[in-house]
C-alpha cells in the first residue's frame, strides 16, 4: 500500500511540474551576415519549433509555446535584404518574430534541436518563373480558342452536410479554375506528368470537399480543353462569385527550386491570399516560397477577390513524383477547403 502512494505522489509532481514549467522565452536575437547570405540566430530559454510565413516582404517567424523575454537582447546590423525587425507576442501561448524585407527574398528556417537556438538563413530569390507565366499568358490571353463552357456542380444533399443542411459555406459561391487544358498542357514534370491533368484533378477534388460545405462552385473546365484568359477573367466577373481560385503547378529551369507560392495583384484579393497562402504552406507542409503581388493576368482582372495557387514545382524531381499521387491532392484541396472556410469565418458581417 505504502508502494502505491508513492507512485501516486510521484505522479502527482511529475504533473505538477509540468503544467507549471515556465514557457519557453526568446532572450536574444543577432543579425549576422557570412558569405552573402544574412542569418538571424534566435535563442530562446526553452525548446520551441518555429514556424514561418513569408507574405511579400513581411517574414512571420512565430515560436509556439514562447514568450518575448522581457529583458529580450536584439542586435541589428547592416543589411541590403533585412530591415527592421522586432518580437511581439501574437497571442497567450506565441511569440512572433516579424521581419520586414527590403527585397524579395527566400528563406529557410533550421530548428537546432538541443541548443533551444533558430537560424533564419535569408538569401535572394532567384528563378524564371515569373517571366516563364508572363510568356505563357502573351499566347492565351485572345479569345482564339474553343469558347468557354464554365460547369456549374450541383451542391450535394443537405442531409450529407449537417442535419440543418447548411454547411460553413453554404449561400458562398467559389470560382474554381484548373489551369492550362486542350492544347495547353502547362509545365511537364521530369517524370513526364502535364499540369493540365493535375490542376483539373486537383480542382475537381476541392470542387467535391467545397460543395460538401455547402457552397456552390464552379469549374472554368470539366475537361481537357483550352479557353483564352480573358474569357475565363469575364466569366469570373459576370458571374459575380464571392472568390475566384485559379489552380496551377508550378515550374522553373532550375531543378533545386521547391515549394508552394501564391499570387494576387487587387487589393481586395490581399486578405484572400495570405489566407489561402498560410492554409498551403501549413496543409502541405513544403518549403514556404511566399505570397506574391504579381500582374498575372487573371487575378488583374478580376474584380472579385481572386489568387493564383501553386501548391508545388513540377520541375524539382522530389515534388513532381508527390504531385501525381492521390495523396498529395487531397492535401491539396482540403488545404484549398481549410483556407476558403477561414477566409469566409473572419469576413466581415
Amino acid at each position: 500500500m505504502g508502494k502505491f502512494f508513492l507512485t501516486v505522489f510521484l505522479l502527482f509532481l511529475t504533473f505538477s511540474s509540468s503544467s507549471l514549467a515556465a514557457p519557453a522565452a526568446i532572450t536574444n536575437i543577432e543579425a549576422i551576415r557570412d558569405r552573402g547570405i544574412d542569418y538571424l540566430d534566435i535563442y530562446t530559454s526553452g525548446w520551441s519549433e518555429a514556424k514561418g510565413l513569408l507574405l511579400e516582404r513581411t517574414l512571420y517567424i512565430d515560436f509556439p509555446g514562447a514568450i518575448k523575454s522581457s529583458n529580450i537582447i536584439i542586435s541589428k546590423g547592416k543589411s541590403k535584404r533585412i530591415g527592421n525587425f522586432y518580437v511581439t507576442q501574437k497571442d497567450r501561448n506565441t511569440a512572433r518574430l516579424t521581419v520586414h524585407l527590403k527585397k524579395d527574398v527566400d528563406y529557410d528556417i533550421i530548428n537546432v534541436f538541443g541548443r533551444n537556438k533558430t537560424v533564419i538563413e535569408i538569401y535572394d530569390r532567384s528563378d524564371t518563373a515569373y517571366s516563364d507565366q508572363y510568356s505563357w499568358e502573351a499566347k492565351n490571353t485572345k479569345p482564339k480558342f474553343a469558347r468557354l463552357k464554365p460547369v456549374k456542380l450541383s451542391p450535394v444533399l443537405p442531409s450529407t452536410i449537417h442535419k440543418a443542411g447548411k454547411g460553413p459555406l453554404h449561400g458562398k459561391t467559389i470560382i474554381l479554375d484548373p489551369g492550362h487544358g486542350g492544347g495547353d498542357p502547362g509545365a511537364t514534370s521530369c517524370n513526364g506528368v502535364q499540369e493540365k491533368y493535375l490542376t483539373l484533378s486537383t480542382a475537381r477534388r476541392a470542387a467535391r470537399l467545397l460543395r460538401e460545405a455547402g457552397g456552390t462552385v464552379y469549374l472554368t473546365r470539366n475537361e481537357d480543353r483550352r479557353s483564352s484568359l480573358s474569357e475565363v477573367a469575364a466569366f469570373a466577373n459576370k458571374t459575380r462569385a464571392d472568390i475566384f481560385i485559379s489552380i496551377h503547378y508550378n515550374s522553373t529551369k532550375d531543378q533545386g527550386i521547391k515549394g508552394t507560392e501564391t499570387y494576387y495583384y487587387n487589393p481586395i484579393s490581399r486578405r484572400l491570399a495570405g489566407t489561402m497562402h498560410e492554409a498551403l504552406v501549413r496543409g502541405l507542409g513544403r518549403k514556404d516560397r511566399g505570397l506574391r503581388r504579381v500582374r498575372f493576368f487573371i487575378v488583374k482582372h478580376a474584380s472579385i477577390p481572386a489568387v493564383l495557387l501553386e501548391p508545388c514545382y513540377l520541375s524539382n524531381g522530389g515534388e513532381a513524383n508527390l504531385a501525381r499521387s492521390a495523396e498529395f491532392e487531397e492535401l491539396v484541396a482540403g488545404s484549398i477547403l481549410k483556407g476558403v472556410e477561414l477566409y469566409f469565418r473572419n469576413s466581415p458581417r
